[in-house]
């Protein structure tokens, strides 16, 4: 099907099919927090062989998922002149780019896992750098284009995260990308309409701010 505009505007230059998201609601939010502390009472002189296990959060992922809403329209940008129904049975793409601007749509191109580590700040061959946690071969379509990525499954019910490269290798040049599935089988077992992995500054405290955007089918 082919990828329409979600607003014509005339100003004589290139429009994408894929525009930012502009409302948007937080549900819900959380974290991984340890159960208990492994605990064990000795006393001198013994050696104790001890077995642990545990589970780590990681602070270099974030993840999102939920429902998408929206209409295809016409209009100059301030009164609406004609619009389409449309719903996530539909499809579509949602994409996550750490900076509010700068991402390129029109040179859409293979990222290197490397590289969005070095732009994020992440170290090379941690368990969970951008090669082990976006390892695969991937395509999304996108602006009218089909550009090969990296990504990986998640959860239980087949959504893959694929990132793409605009060229560049600073933060605003890596968008992640996800199929719109309407009614697809979330992590926690509700379902969603995407589910979608994106990579946050690790430093201890810090937060990361992701803008998103849509294409509507």
């Amino acid at each position: 099907m082919k990828k329409q505009i979600l607003a014509l505007l005339l100003l004589g230059s290139l429009a994408f099919a894929i525009q930012p998201a502009e409302g948007w609601n937080v549900v819900s939010t959380g974290k991984y927090t340890p159960t208990g502390s492994a605990n064990v009472t000795t006393e001198g002189g013994n050696v104790t062989n001890l077995d642990l296990a545990g589970n780590i959060s990681t602070e270099k992922w974030a993840g999102y998922w939920g429902n998408v809403t929206g209409e295809i329209v016409l209009t100059p940008g301030t009164s609406l002149f004609y619009s389409w129904v449309w719903d996530s049975g539909n499809g579509g793409e949602v994409c996550a780019v750490a900076a509010p601007s700068g991402f390129d749509w029109s040179t859409l191109a293979t990222p290197v896992a490397a590289n969005i580590d070095a732009a994020f700040g992440f170290l090379t061959g941690d368990t969970d750098d951008t090669g082990n946690t976006l390892g695969n071969p991937c395509t999304v379509t996108v602006a009218g284009q089909t550009p090969s990525g990296i990504g990986d499954l998640t959860g239980v019910g087949g959504f893959e995260t694929c990132a793409i490269s605009d060229g560049g290798t600073a933060k605003a040049n890596y968008a992640f990308c996800v199929n719109i599935t309407q009614g697809g089988s979330l992590f926690n077992s509700a379902t969603g309409d995407y589910e979608l992995l994106a990579p946050t500054n690790e430093t201890a405290g810090a937060t990361e701010t992701h803008y998103f955007w849509l294409e509507l089918d």
